[in-house]
């Protein structure tokens, strides 16, 4: 493996992560492991993500106070899903107002803030009952919009306490938790170099469990990591594909939604769910809109990847049977001495192509223009020139072998290649980094 720069990459925006080696058999190995991992972590046990970042920071009391100062002066609409969507306008609009500002700088963790925002407005809501009962209400349906796995129990039995009081409660008692819709298919669709992907799952009242009330999407982006984009409710899984659609560029314009297997929905959902990385912290240039999302957004994430959960084999999971470790091994050997020894240059290249695990073989290969000049400058910023040089210059070989792979069609494929003659030109001489201003939240992809 080539030798790194003494000093650390510039591009750990969600954490530094590591690259998987280039050795085949070694890959396999890390590739099943991790599955195993994942699978493992998003099955059904308990949460325990604000429980790891539930401490309190200074700024938090005056920001929550400020919130719940707006659920009491807002109108608060019957429907679960308008008040979820309520709760989370006015808890998500101050966390990127206060995101944006010039300090203070520490516990931006959006899991642990919301959870004590949760708990905060339980506590008013107790006083509240206990004092003239004027405001309650308006504190319950906050607390039923915004709270998270951990406080579904408790609000249920409070619901019971103040039902059994004689009050009515909206939402009402049973409080009308969302769930996947009986017997229904998740629905995928996936851009045209096969790393980002649009995840649809239609979500019941459970009066009616069969008959969906409205579906939810997740626009995840496998191409350089595991990260949720963008997520929302919406009428009918054609509107969500078509928004996507919008966002994503030229090439998603071949995306068609078809059924998604469990075992691959639960690896794709893993950035959404509560305990992710991106429920722990901030990019930095999260959208208001997004920010607003998070609640509902790792809600559903959360129960659709129990119910889903429930229909795995428990077998162990297994990597599809052509894997990287064939097809790296035939690339070497297509290319004996046309490019000359380009093992050593392979595993560098591989250690930093894409996510640590990508989610299936497919998503392996992508060779998208964003992949491919992510993945160049992280070469030059993280190793020595020399190493560097020698992977970029593989590149363009790559890339084209991506291409085949998943017989990418020539518009996209002419595309890829033309990013990674371009990056193969450009060689390490010097330390580089990535602006954030080349690195957005929701990028489109041509």
């Amino acid at each position: 493996m080539g030798s790194r720069k003494r000093k650390s990459g510039s591009l750990a925006k969600r954490g530094q992560r590591r690259g998987l080696s280039g050795n085949p058999q070694l890959r396999e190995q890390q590739l099943q492991e991790q599955l195993v991992a994942d699978l493992a972590r998003w099955l059904p046990q308990e949460t325990s993500s604000a429980a790891s970042s539930r401490r309190s920071r200074p700024w938090w009391a005056g920001s929550h106070e400020k919130v719940l100062a707006q659920v009491l002066a807002a109108d608060w609409p019957a429907r679960l899903l308008d008040i979820e969507a309520l709760a989370g306008q006015l808890a998500g609009g101050e966390f990127c107002e206060r995101l944006n500002a010039p300090g203070p700088g520490t516990g931006m963790t959006p899991a642990g803030w919301l959870h004590v925002l949760a708990e905060r407005a339980l506590r008013a809501m107790s006083a509240d009952l206990a004092g003239d009962g004027k405001d309650w209400p308006k504190l319950w349906a906050f607390c039923c919009g915004l709270a998270g796995e951990e406080l579904r129990e408790e609000l249920d039995a409070r619901a019971s306490v103040i039902a059994g009081d004689g009050f009515a409660v909206t939402p009402g008692v049973p409080v009308p938790w969302y769930q996947p819709t009986m017997a229904a298919d998740v629905l995928l669709a996936r851009d045209a170099y096969g790393a980002r992907f649009l995840l649809v799952a239609p979500f019941s009242d459970p009066a009616r469990p069969a008959v969906p009330d409205h579906w939810y999407a997740w626009d995840l982006d496998w191409c350089v990591d595991d990260f949720v984009v963008a997520a929302g409710a919406f009428s009918s899984a054609g509107e969500a594909l078509a928004e996507w659609g919008a966002s994503v560029g030229p090439a998603a314009a071949a995306g068609e939604l078809a059924a998604c297997s469990p075992e691959l929905c639960v690896r794709l959902l893993a950035p959404a769910a509560p305990g992710s990385i991106q429920s722990e912290s901030v990019i930095g240039n999260e959208p208001a809109e997004f920010l607003c999302e998070i609640p509902r957004m790792s809600r559903r994430a959360s129960v659709l990847t129990v119910s889903l959960g429930r229909r795995l084999t428990g077998t162990r999971p297994s990597l599809p049977r052509d894997s990287l470790s064939s097809a790296t091994e035939d690339f070497l050997g297509r290319h004996a001495g046309r490019l000359g020894d380009t093992r050593e240059a392979l595993n560098l290249l591989l250690a930093e192509w894409g996510p640590q695990t990508p989610p299936d073989e497919r998503s392996l290969y992508a060779c998208s223009p964003h992949r491919i000049q992510v993945c160049a400058a992280i070469l030059r910023d993280s190793y020595e020139p020399d190493w560097a040089n020698a992977a970029l210059t593989l590149l363009p070989a790559w890339t084209e072998w991506c291409a085949a792979r998943i017989s990418l069609d020539a518009e996209a494929a002419a595309r890829a290649l033309a990013a990674a003659r371009a990056e193969a030109l450009d060689l390490a001489s010097e330390i580089r980094t990535i602006s954030e201003d080349e690195t957005p939240f929701r990028r489109p992809e041509w």
